[in-house]
């Protein structure tokens, strides 16, 4: 195992949700080992507003606004914006639990891979106001699909297909080696998924920590999601146009049920209705 610089800047990107970022934001104040850098990419043209001192550097870097949300590209632009050797990816939805830093610091001076941890859901108006780290866990659930280590506790778990960027770090030169998010993928759904299988062929393994915990703030959406339907279908065809196979494929069985697109994954279907 070799070891890296310990630099760790944390990427996040933001369009709208400016409540949830503000609470990410308190998560990051209250880190055992503050991030070096907080690089925000904003995806609008709504006013932003930072804590002066969520990390040593905080760069706000604007990604024009586009027909669909371009969240490949806002993520590249992020993480080439970022002097640190160790880059965090955090979905702007996603608290960081109080040691995540600090474990991905410490890990990937250990391991060259993708580091993420156990995805908490907040229960709706959760947190509140003000907000301790054991109320968030009281408050919610584990994602039942994904490992969730003890904390302290590190593991090799290579189902990179589980590996999303609500809380995902590694080296800034095996972001590169991976080549960064395909900017084919624009919309919702896909581009993380790209980019951990492309991982995998890169050779990286993923290990799941323990204290990697992200706590997902409640928002309201669709299941399954029909409001991104249209970027599904695009995105999920590009995928198997790439990989062979579907992503999303709950998703897309669920859309084919309610008869809102034709879908057969053997003969290579999927179109909407």
């Amino acid at each position: 195992m070799s070891s890296s610089p310990t630099g760790v800047a944390v990427v996040t990107i933001v369009a709208g949700r400016r409540d949830h970022l503000a609470r990410q934001l308190q998560g990051l104040q209250r880190q055992t080992r503050p991030a070096d850098e907080l690089v925000v990419v904003r995806m609008d043209s709504r006013d932003l507003c930072l804590p002066t001192r969520p990390a040593s550097r905080v760069t706000v870097i604007d990604l024009p606004e586009r027909e669909r949300l371009h969240l490949a590209a806002a993520r590249n632009l992020g993480v080439r914006a970022a002097a640190s050797a160790a880059v965090v990816l955090l979905d702007v939805d996603c608290i960081p639990g109080s040691r995540l830093v600090e474990a991905c610091a410490d890990t990937l001076q250990q391991v060259d891979g993708l580091v993420t941890g156990p995805l908490r859901y907040l229960a709706e108006g959760q947190p509140g106001g003000t907000w301790t780290e054991p109320q968030l866990r009281a408050a919610s659930h584990q994602h039942a699909a994904r490992p969730a280590p003890d904390p302290g506790d590190l593991v090799r778990d290579d189902r990179h297909e589980l590996a999303w960027t609500t809380s995902l770090a590694l080296r800034r030169e095996s972001f590169e080696r991976i080549g960064g998010f395909d900017e084919r993928f624009t919309g919702y759904g896909g581009e993380d998924t790209d980019f951990a299988v492309r991982a995998h062929g890169a050779g990286l393994g993923v290990w799941w920590h323990g204290d990697v915990v992200a706590y997902h703030q409640h928002h309201p959406t669709q299941n399954p999601p029909v409001q991104h339907l249209d970027d599904i279908v695009r995105n999920a065809a590009l995928f198997r146009g790439i990989h062979g196979w579907y992503p999303m494929s709950g998703w897309l069985e669920e859309f084919a049920r309610r008869d809102l697109v034709e879908f057969d994954p053997d003969a290579g279907v999927l179109r909407l209705r």
